[in-house]
Parts: structure tokens; C-alpha cells; sequence
């Protein structure tokens, strides 16, 4: 098994390093000679409900996705039979928040972010949506590497 990932700021390479450290195997990006022949655990990021560098995966190496955004769980839930559709994803998926570095964003990124957190401010900011507002706008950390236990035990079904 390796784990394969596409990263745009950073955190969907920090979960996949940390995944392959945690089970033992190789970490790859996706445009870095992914091997043949193993079983692959994929790390995307969110661009829509597009699960970005998932289309250069072969779909009969997938072991696994883990989808990384700013998202809470939750929401994902319930756009997950949509993302799954969209993306030709039919092997286990689980979702973990992680993180915008803005200074790796282009000036395309910034303006569909700002344009998202526009319309986020029109509809009205609350509990749920500011931390993701303001990470959006400013910058900002979701990441948990508690959030990599159910794949790690999905990986190696005898941790506990």
C-alpha cells in the first residue's frame, strides 16, 4: 500500500506524510511517479465538489479517499453521495478539515475565495460558518492528526 496526494497550501501533503508514517509505506504527490502495483490511499483537497487529482488515480488501486477542506464533517455528509458521483469515487471516503495558507494561493484562488466569503458575510456569519470565514479570509488551521485514526485503523485493522 501507498499513499498518493494532491495539496494545493499544504494540508492534504501533512495528512497523507502523516499517514504513511503512521502505517509504514511510501508517500507520493500525484505528480511524482506514483509506483505501479500497490494499493493506493488517496489525499485530496475540495475544489467544489471536485476532489482535486483524483482523475490521475487508477480507480481499481484505490484502497481508500480522505478528502481535506475547511468544512465541518457534517456538511461534507451531506453533499458526500454527490462528491462520490461526481468524482467516480466507490471505495471508503473520510473527510478531515484542514487548512488555507494563502501565500500559496494564485490570484484566481484568492478571488473564488473571496467571492465565496462574500456571499458566506451576505447570508450572515454564525458559529458554525466564521471559523471557516475567517480562516478563508485571513488564513487559518483545522488540522488534527487525531482525525487520521479511523484511516490508520481502516489500514491496519489491528490498531486498536
Amino acid at each position: 500500500m501507498i499513499v498518493v496526494y494532491s495539496s494545493k497550501s499544504g494540508s492534504s501533503k501533512a495528512y497523507a506524510e502523516a499517514l504513511a508514517s503512521r502505517i509504514g509505506c511510501g508517500c507520493f504527490p500525484i505528480d511524482g511517479g506514483i509506483p505501479d502495483g500497490e494499493q493506493i490511499v488517496f489525499f485530496g483537497w475540495m475544489r467544489g465538489i471536485d476532489i482535486v487529482g483524483i482523475r490521475g488515480i487508477d480507480r481499481k488501486r484505490l484502497k481508500a479517499v480522505c478528502v481535506v477542506a475547511l468544512d465541518e464533517a457534517g456538511r461534507f455528509e451531506s453533499n458526500k453521495p454527490k462528491v462520490l458521483d461526481r468524482n467516480s469515487v466507490s471505495v471508503p471516503v473520510f473527510y478531515m478539515r484542514g487548512w488555507i495558507d494563502r501565500s500559496k494561493l494564485n490570484v484566481f484562488d484568492k478571488t473564488i475565495l473571496l467571492a465565496v466569503s462574500v456571499m458566506m458575510k451576505l447570508k450572515g456569519l454564525n458559529e458554525f460558518n466564521r471559523p471557516i470565514f475567517d480562516a478563508m479570509m485571513e488564513g487559518g488551521s483545522f488540522y488534527d492528526e487525531s482525525q487520521l485514526d479511523a484511516v490508520e485503523r481502516f489500514c491496519k485493522p489491528s490498531v486498536a
